[in-house]
């Protein structure tokens, strides 16, 4: 019992909290409204709240009680916490960030409605009460925090993502307060843009705002103590296909670096998209003679040793969080998190996705995809009609970037279907917006290229070759029906045909 007293006082700093320091089944019967909004924070599968959840679950299951609550998230979750979720009867979800089949099929079968956008413009819609005009206020927020001060503010885990939006917005907020992380006080810059007022950074590692988030003391309904480590996100470990294109990407850096001065000066930032091909790339910057800065939404702890090492000059993120396999790079960061520190800052994604910074950096952007079409449309959401994954901030970044890379392999996994195809089935990112395409065959710059050429480069450099001929047969026949960017609907639907008869 002192020992746990001791972790208390060591954590929630605040006198008049103590009190307010529950169990969590205590704090789903007491806090959790039957109908309303709920808020949970956290991003990538890191920070999220994973005790009140778990509870909430644990609840409905023994009293057999109804709760319908809209849910609003940070970002992309965990097979776990979407099973706890997925107790609940949710009207709406925003944005869309399931991690398990079940609550895939959940949306792809209508059973609960989902807007899904842009996460910057989320964090904004939240703060401004665009939604309240439709949806309602957040009655409660839940968000995971490493302790809270004398004054109530809260130290944020390894998110931030839009816990600061939540906090300002919300008119309870429960704070898991995580017991296994280490103090990161001095790792967070808190800062939401004003409208009118320039945001006040020019280099990365600038710190313009709080080491905390700030909240009213009124506002906490509930403290749990966790020591829950977060669930590793369900992405896949590194394969040869995401080394061949991680060196694919060094390769055409390699050239443009040589070309083009402004990505070696001191506002050339990178941000190197996420998961398994991100981890990939991580372990191949080394080969290149150019030290970059990192400025991401979301970027794994692989990157942490770069950071530390000078292999990346500075890191800005809004998350960091751990693929398979890699846990070894997030008890690093742990062990040397004062020296972490020095190198790294986490900030809200209305800082970090925010297209006014974006674009003031030499900002090289490295988007993934589920499909690209010829000309060079892609496809980051669905598969056929149904959603995959939310678009998070990749609508923000590559509007914004310098320089827009498109990476993903040419073909799925199993080697049966194409992802360089004639036509997206869904469009995110128009054509307008990609520079460069990269796949473990090749990678071409697309700028300045009329659509035609564009078409003929892709197809070349970057389909895979079991599909080629059939992707060439598709644009002549397009050719045929004229225009500026040939389209047939007809020779597309060939086109799957014989996809079928070569699967």
């Amino acid at each position: 019992m002192v020992k746990y007293m001791v972790d208390i006082y060591s954590r929630v700093k605040s006198e008049s909290l103590i009190s307010r320091v529950l169990d969590p089944y205590e704090v789903v019967e007491k806090c959790i409204p039957r109908t309303g909004i709920i808020a949970f924070a956290g991003m990538a599968g890191t920070a999220l709240p994973k005790e009140v959840p778990k509870a909430l679950s644990n609840y409905i299951s023994k009293t057999g009680e109804k709760f319908s609550l809209i849910v609003f998230q940070g970002g992309s979750t965990t097979p776990d916490f979407d099973d706890w979720i997925s107790s609940v009867a949710m009207p709406m979800r925003i944005p869309f960030g399931a991690s398990s089949r079940k609550l895939r099929e959940a949306v792809n079968t209508r059973k609960f409605g989902l807007f899904d956008m842009g996460l910057y413009e989320h964090s904004r819609w939240v703060r401004r009460g665009v939604y309240l005009r439709s949806i309602g206020k957040i009655d409660v927020a839940v968000v995971e925090a490493v302790g809270i001060t004398e004054d109530g503010e809260i130290i944020p885990s390894l998110s931030v993502d839009v816990a600061p939006a939540f906090i300002e917005s919300c008119n309870r907020l429960i704070v898991e307060v995580n017991m296994l992380r280490p103090d990161l006080t001095g790792l967070h810059d808190i800062y939401l843009p004003t409208v009118g007022q320039p945001i006040p950074i020019s280099r990365t590692l600038d710190r313009v705002g709080y080491p905390f988030i700030k909240c009213p003391q009124s506002k906490i309904a509930a403290i749990v103590l966790s020591r829950s480590e977060d669930s590793i996100p369900m992405y896949s470990g590194i394969t040869q296909n995401d080394l061949r294109i991680a060196e694919n990407m060094i390769n055409f850096f390699t050239y443009e670096f040589g070309r083009d001065p402004n990505l070696r000066d001191e506002y050339a930032v990178l941000q190197p998209g996420a998961g398994p091909m991100s981890s990939a790339l991580a372990r191949k910057m080394l080969e290149l003679s150019v030290s970059l800065n990192i400025w991401a939404e979301a970027l794994s702890t692989t990157w942490i040793p770069l950071a530390l090492n000078g292999g990346v000059k500075g890191v800005s993120s809004s998350v960091l969080y751990t693929l398979p396999g890699e846990v070894e790079y997030r008890d690093k960061l742990y062990r040397e998190i004062d020296d972490v520190k020095k190198h790294v800052v986490l900030r809200p994604y209305e800082v970090t996705n925010n297209p006014e910074l974006i674009s003031r950096f030499n900002t090289i952007s490295i988007q993934q995809a589920i499909e690209v079409d010829i000309y060079g449309h892609v496809n980051v959401s669905h598969i056929g009609g149904n959603m995959y994954g939310g678009v998070g901030g990749s609508i923000e970044f590559t509007r914004s970037a310098y320089l827009t890379i498109v990476a993903t392999p040419s073909v799925t996994s199993d080697l049966k279907t194409p992802r360089i195809v004639p036509i997206t089935s869904h469009v995110d990112i128009p054509e307008h917006d990609v520079d460069v395409l990269v796949t473990e065959h090749g990678w071409i710059d697309l700028r300045g290229l009329p659509p035609v050429d564009r078409a003929k480069a892709i197809i070349d450099k970057c389909s895979h070759p079991k599909f080629k001929d059939l992707l060439w047969r598709y644009l002549e026949k397009a050719k045929e029906e004229g225009g500026h960017e040939p389209v047939s609907l007809k020779a597309a639907v060939e086109f799957w045909s014989e996809i079928k008869e070569v699967q």
